[in-house]
């Protein structure tokens, strides 16, 4: 069972009783650095991501367009700030960013059995969570955000294995993509004043180099552990 912190839990709360009225929670699966924090605690996470079907989320945009357009959202602390018809809901409440996302699961278990305490909803498995982050979030997009070059990086440390998986899980045109953007001189890791309260801060001061490091298998977990004195032992 995994504990979010305090932000991500009330928020996650929050989400849950507005879909109580328009889905069965099982439809729905967290994912994203929240989950990562919870079960490495490398980072403090402030937003929640929850994803589901591309059929649930079909079925349940004209609910979210009602909620976007009704009192009860902003009532209840929540505000739904952008609508993607039936792909997805971006949104905020008091307590942090939330996202809703209806895609296909890329792995075949992408469901865990860890559930979030006290919500009947359960978590992405690490290899998901950090797949999608490098093709949606990086690849397709050519952003790379702070948080989630740090959680790929932070994955060498704790998930080398599950790291492994997704890189192979890469087809030949994505993994030259990401050999091209490391030789970019343009190309600049975004908002790093968002990476909150990081446990190694060296990953920090070296994020975009240790990345594209990662990413293009020129940088295993013995160099990490070596650079940050850690001893071989440590927990993953």
């Amino acid at each position: 069972m995994l504990n979010l912190s305090y932000n991500c839990s009330k928020t996650l709360q929050l989400i849950l009783e507005l879909l109580d009225g328009i889905a069965p929670r099982s439809s729905f699966l967290l994912g994203g650095g929240t989950v990562l924090e919870a079960r490495w605690h490398h980072r403090l996470s402030t937003g929640v991501s929850l994803f589901t079907s591309e059929k649930c989320m079909a079925e349940s945009i004209d609910a979210f367009i009602q909620l976007a357009r009704s009192e009860t959202s902003v009532c209840g602390g929540i505000c739904i700030e952008q609508l993607f018809v039936g792909t997805g809901v971006l949104g905020s409440t008091s307590y942090g960013e939330f996202s809703i996302f209806g895609n296909p699961n890329v792995f075949a278990d992408a469901r865990t059995e860890e559930e979030i305490k006290g919500t009947g909803v359960f978590a992405q498995s690490t290899p998901e969570i950090l797949l999608r982050k490098i093709r949606a979030r990086m690849l397709r997009t050519a952003l790379y955000y702070s948080r989630d070059a740090y959680d790929v990086v932070v994955a060498t440390l704790y998930a080398p294995n599950e790291l492994k998986l997704v890189l192979d899980n890469l087809n030949p045109l994505e993994t030259e993509s990401l050999e091209f953007d490391r030789h970019r001189t343009d190309l600049q890791i975004r908002d790093l004043e968002d990476l909150i309260q990081p446990k190694f801060p060296q990953i920090v001061d070296n994020l975009q180099s240790f990345l594209f490091d990662v990413l293009t298998r020129r940088f295993h977990r013995e160099d990490l552990l070596n650079i940050l004195d850690l001893d071989q032992e440590f927990p993953h």
